[in-house]
């Protein structure tokens, strides 16, 4: 899979102590940003994905432009779009290995 390099910044991740219907990504690159969403089944398009964000939180000082804002949720929404399709090829090639039980 050909992954652009604007996504190296980016991280996907949960909190399920506190928060266990969410999912979040942090862009660490400029503007940084925090986003956390609603994890929903039905979450197949951008607009969907715009509906289910609960909390956006821009990391420097100043928060960017409009349009700016709107290109970095799109990123943010295909960035989700990768780490789904390499989960799903992962799980399709046999690639995770199974944990132990403690």
């Amino acid at each position: 899979m050909n992954i652009p390099d604007k996504f190296k910044n980016y991280f996907w991740g949960e909190n399920k102590l506190f928060f266990p219907d969410e999912e979040f990504v942090i862009k660490l690159s400029y503007p940084r940003v925090f986003v956390r969403y609603n994890i929903a089944d039905s979450m197949t398009d951008f607009d969907t994905f715009i509906h289910e964000i609960v909390e956006i939180q821009y990391l420097d000082d100043e928060r960017p432009s409009e349009r700016e804002q709107k290109e970095i949720l799109k990123d943010v929404w295909n960035y989700i779009a990768l780490e789904e399709r390499q989960l799903d090829d992962d799980l399709a090639n046999d690639e995770i290995e199974n944990f132990l039980e403690y």
